[in-house]
């Protein structure tokens, strides 16, 4: 049995693209949903037309700036009434739809982009072949101002990028060679802490956040009466100072000596403590400009150093230094992280 081969339909030959189109029919604009070189598809359209009829068609392609206007002779293929779509041929010959198939060349090399409602096509501008027979409807006043200011647009984008490439970069290279960032700081004071009296368990208090001096804290309850009968110690605070930390779990066992509260005189000095690699002495010792960065966005500039530690008092790998907050602290602030960056620049 010998197979026979049945030919496509010619309006099926052909790539078909889902770039949107346009085009008039009776005078109404209509929406061309696919294409190719031999067939159109058009969505939202009724036709009172059956299939076999013949449609005359302008076809529309529309670019930014410019605007080709096809006359095409086509044949109806298929007609869905319910989805208000249509399928049409393009009868006429190649040497008629060639600006048809030189679009849809551009399309496939990637020079014809969408964006928006717009259709842009990339370093070419949409003109007649001189072989071509097709009608060009020339620009308007207005849509060559369209262009223009398209022009205009594209190039001020350009520019603007542009700029942000190189602000972006030189800001990497300033990082790189005048800039470091501490490898740790913090919010600090001198601190209190509160040590337990007496070995047995102990019991804390409701604790808030502040507390005055002869506020209870906690009490000790001992493994056995002490010479004057009382079998609890109360531990008071020694000043009006912030709580910081608890350092003993509560109801728990504890030994004399041990520690169970960090408090923060409500008026200690607030200072930043950071930490910076041994190597970096010789940028301390230069005055670097200071930059402190708080958890609560507030960035304080040109901060000064409060002290530097005697050669005895650093590690061998960290220095730790202390600087002024640059703005107003509260005690309760006490330990949270900050971001210290220290320019280098010869000319600060």
């Amino acid at each position: 049995m010998t197979a026979v081969a049945v030919p496509k339909r010619r309006e099926r030959e052909f790539p078909r693209f889902k770039l949107p189109l346009a085009a008039l029919i009776d005078g109404k604009r209509i929406e061309v949903c696919d294409w190719s070189v031999t067939g159109l598809g058009l969505a939202a359209v009724a036709l009172t037309q059956a299939p076999g009829d013949y449609l005359a068609v302008t076809l529309l392609l529309e670019t930014e700036g410019s605007c080709l206007e096809l006359a095409l002779n086509t044949r109806i293929v298929w007609v869905n009434a319910d989805e208000r779509r249509a399928g049409l041929q393009i009868l006429d010959p190649a040497e008629t739809t060639a600006p048809l198939a030189h679009f849809a060349d551009l399309y496939l090399a990637g020079r014809v982009v969408q964006s928006g409602s717009k259709v842009y096509v990339l370093g070419h501008q949409m003109a007649e072949k001189e072989d071509t027979k097709a009608v060009v409807v020339g620009m308007t006043a207005s849509s060559t101002g369209n262009g223009l200011a398209g022009r205009i647009f594209g190039l001020l984008i350009f520019v603007v990028i542009g700029l942000a490439a190189f602000s972006f970069l030189s800001s990497i290279v300033y990082k790189r060679l005048f800039t470091f960032e501490a490898v740790s700081a913090s919010i600090a004071a001198e601190t209190v802490t509160v040590y337990q009296p007496r070995d047995g368990v102990v019991e804390f208090a409701a604790l808030p956040q502040k507390v005055k001096q002869g506020d209870r804290l906690a009490t000790i309850v001992l493994d056995a009466p002490a010479a004057d009968g009382k079998s609890i110690v109360e531990v008071l605070s020694a000043c009006d100072c912030y709580v910081l930390s608890v350092d003993h779990p509560g109801s728990t066992y504890g030994r004399a000596g041990g520690r169970m509260l960090s408090l923060v005189r409500q008026d200690a000095p607030l200072y930043v403590s950071v930490r910076v690699p041994f190597r970096r002495l010789a940028n301390i010792s230069e005055k670097p400009q200071i930059s402190l960065s708080y958890l609560d966005g507030v960035e304080a500039k040109k901060v000064e150093i409060v002290s530097i530690p005697k050669v005895t008092e650093y590690t061998t790998t960290q220095l730790e230094i202390q600087v002024q907050p640059g703005r107003s602290l509260d005690p309760s602030m006490v330990g949270q992280p900050v971001l210290a960056t220290f320019d280098t620049a010869p000319w600060h």
